[in-house]
């Protein structure tokens, strides 16, 4: 169930501006950090979020796999703290939502040789598992994250489809990246990506761009709604930039509001058990098309 008081969650501007030295929350989270960096001399997931990100592919994968890791007993059981996180147990559950809604995407697909794009892929666990479900399907797989890239890769391998994916280091935001895409592709993903990027105005470009250069039958996309947890990843969780994990809260009437724009209506939308994210299957309207 969503969290009793969303209004109760701090604003996007809170969440960037620092806390008052002073102040006794500041000194709360300033504690909560350091636990959390000593956390990671053993836990094997707190050192990959410090290392790469805690928005980054290699973090997720270690969330997906749902195995505590780290050295000893201690390193497991703190491990094993942060994957029942809240926000760590609603990655999974829209893991599995992800790969529904990109296999419901594929069997609507007219394509006898439907392709499915993820623009910001990081392992990409939900397209990879999709293609190789669907003997003639075929995956685009991108990302700025060598690493995340790196990984997908390997997961093609393991499933047998590597020789149905293409990798590429794009962002997806570059104009040009989206235009080379080769082949054009049915369907596209973005799982992950709007919470990460703080300007609305570039999201609503974003979809105008997909419209016009890329022009999928159906995009398949996740949106951070409310989350409980969300002043605790900004104040002690780093981004694979090593700043602050700030995430942008947006409620899912908004993003359908830049899709209906561009030419998209919902299939579906479906959300994780705690209502912290939104995923949304969009159809092309037939006049758009």
């Amino acid at each position: 169930m969503p969290p009793p008081a969303e209004a109760a969650l701090p604003t996007f501007a809170d969440l960037q501006r620092g806390l008052p030295p002073w102040s006794p929350r500041a000194w709360r989270f300033a504690i909560l950090r350091g636990a959390s960096r000593a956390g990671a001399l053993a836990s094997d997931g707190l050192r990959t979020g410090y290392r790469h990100g805690f928005d980054s592919g290699p973090f997720m994968d270690h969330v997906y796999a749902d195995r505590p890791r780290g050295r000893g007993g201690l390193g497991r059981a703190i491990d094993g703290r942060l994957l029942a996180r809240r926000t760590c147990v609603a990655f999974r559950d829209i893991r599995a939502l992800a790969e529904q809604a990109v296999r419901a995407a594929l069997h609507a697909c007219a394509s006898p040789v439907p392709v499915v794009a993820d623009l910001a892929a990081g392992p990409a666990p939900y397209l990879l598992a999709a293609v190789a479900g669907h003997p003639r399907a075929r995956a685009i797989v991108c990302d700025v994250d060598d690493a995340g890239l790196a990984g997908a890769r390997a997961a093609a391998a393991r499933l047998g489809v590597a020789d149905r994916a293409t990798f590429v280091r794009a962002d997806a935001f570059d104009r040009e990246a989206l235009r080379a895409l080769r082949p054009s592709p049915d369907v596209v993903l973005e799982l992950g990506l709007y919470g990460i990027y703080h300007d609305d105005a570039k999201i609503e470009r974003h979809f105008a761009d997909l419209a016009e250069l890329v022009a999928p039958d159906q995009i398949v996309f996740n949106v951070q709604t409310a989350n409980p947890e969300i002043e605790y990843i900004a104040r002690v969780w780093i981004n694979a930039a090593g700043e602050r994990c700030v995430w942008r809260l947006r409620p899912v009437e908004q993003i359908l509001g830049y899709a209906e724009a561009a030419g998209y209506v919902p299939a579906s939308i479906e959300s994780d058990r705690f209502g912290i994210y939104r995923v949304v299957r969009l159809e092309r309207e037939p006049e758009a098309a």
